[in-house]
């Protein structure tokens, strides 16, 4: 029996699963001289067994199942061994499997996991009757706990398998949920900037066509004068001099605010439109700059900033226009509720409560198709922890005063995703300082 225990082994060694149930199976069916081997599972929901691998003289062969009731293993979840020397077939006459395959003798025993649950069972069949029941039972029993663990083990690796599978769902789910709550956010950001530009270019307009109302007043005024002078018929040449003085003066005066209200208008409209729908188009980056520029002027009045641009000669470049009005507005709205807001002190490094707010933006031509633009603040400044986050989703040093940290992580994907470029915050003696490049879109 040794002999033969050894044998098997060395034929299932650092095997497992399904190779080593048939590696098992075939020898087993060997040592023992059966016309049947196998190895079954039970389901208690349907009082049947489906066998995991079967051996029929000597080969494996199609898997099969059958019921548990009226067959010599009805009681094998009992945990006992099942044994019948002869003449099984007429003891268990319902038992198809038995009749089909013309069986003498019979021998189970039963698979137990590790929580005393009998799983499945191993079985011999014998055509003719079987009288050495030890070594056979012996054999099965110690093979047995082996295969209950495989078994066990395989059932484990498939739960793990689906609660893996499972979780990835869950977690592909929530990834999702969150990309779509940060494109929100990040479409809200950029309404509420675009609502600020709305707000400003209305502010800025009323200014001009103010004017233009109050001199339209003045000159109404005039011609009243000017037409009770002739209705009483004491016009004189005086009287027609200051009204043509008066007049031109209010006429030069209503002009040049209605245009200037007209050009505001105007580079808001093609501000908004260029955010709305990109499209490349060949600018004069510096031009755009303060067109861009002129519909923010606003947005730096209430911490009373200035803002200069410095442009080397004509930089024509093919580019997003839209991009770079979103650019400029984040990082100008970024000095403005950061750098300067007497609020902000967390992440700031500086205190320039004393000096008169600055913005200073620089536009060089590195390349026949490359810019640069440097962009800097006399604000408060950026802490290390700041520079090191600036550019993060979500990261803000305002969250008290209702932050929600997009600006920055939206101005560094539209310089890299969408102009060819590279953004980074450069060190200054005070405020905040950015340099970001970029490339002509039609080389992209």
């Amino acid at each position: 029996m040794l002999t033969h225990i050894q044998e098997i082994i060395d034929r299932v060694s650092n095997s497992y699963g399904d190779e080593f149930f048939t590696k098992l199976m075939l020898a087993l069916n060997k040592v023992i001289a059966a016309d049947y081997t196998f190895i079954a599972r039970i389901n208690s929901q349907t009082d049947s067994y489906k066998t995991e691998v079967l051996v029929a003289n000597g080969k494996i062969t199609d898997n099969l199942k059958s019921p548990i009731n009226n067959s010599p293993c009805a009681n094998i979840t009992a945990n006992t061994v099942c044994f019948h020397p002869k003449n099984v077939a007429v003891l268990f006459p319902e038992d198809p499997l038995l009749i089909e395959l013309e069986i003498q003798a019979y021998l189970a025993v039963p698979l137990v996991n590790t929580k005393q649950q009998v799983i499945g069972l191993i079985v011999a069949l014998f055509k003719t009757e079987h009288k050495n029941e030890k070594e056979a039972v012996a054999l099965l029993q110690l093979f047995s706990g082996r295969i209950a663990a495989e078994l066990e083990r395989i059932d484990y690796d498939e739960l793990l398998e689906q609660r893996l599978s499972t979780q990835t769902q869950e977690l592909a789910k929530t990834a999702k949920e969150l990309q779509l709550t940060q494109q929100q956010l990040v479409e809200s950001e950029k309404m509420s900037a675009l609502g600020n530009l709305v707000a400003g270019v209305s502010h800025e307009v009323n200014t001009p066509l103010g004017i233009a109302i109050t001199t339209h007043s003045i000159m109404a005024d005039e011609l009243k004068k000017l037409k009770d002078k002739l209705d009483s018929n004491s016009l004189s040449m005086k009287d027609m001099e200051n009204f043509r003085n008066n007049s031109d003066s209010a006429l030069t005066m209503q002009g040049e605010n209605l245009n200037r209200a007209k050009k505001l208008i105007e580079n808001f409209k093609k501000t908004a439109a260029d955010q709305h729908q990109l499209e490349i188009e060949t600018l004069d980056i510096g031009q755009y700059y303060q067109k861009v520029i002129s519909t923010l002027r606003s947005m730096l009045k209430p911490q009373n900033v200035t803002l200069e641009i410095y442009c080397q000669d004509t930089i024509m470049l093919a580019t997003y226009p839209g991009i770079h009005a979103q650019i400029l507005t984040n990082l100008i709205n970024n000095s403005v509720k950061h750098g300067f807001s007497s609020n902000t002190k967390a992440g700031t490094s500086t205190d320039n409560t004393s000096k008169k707010n600055k913005i200073t933006i620089e536009i060089k031509k590195l390349a026949a198709d490359e810019v640069e633009v440097i962009y800097s603040d006399n604000g408060h400044g950026l802490s290390k922890e700041a520079q090191q986050h600036i550019f993060e989703p979500f990261f803000t040093t305002a969250r008290k005063q209702g932050g929600i940290g997009l600006g920055m992580s939206i101005v560094f994907n539209l310089i890299n995703q969408k102009i060819n470029g590279s953004i980074e915050t450069m060190n200054v003696n005070s405020g905040a300082c950015f340099h970001y490049d970029f490339k002509s879109n039609s080389s992209k």
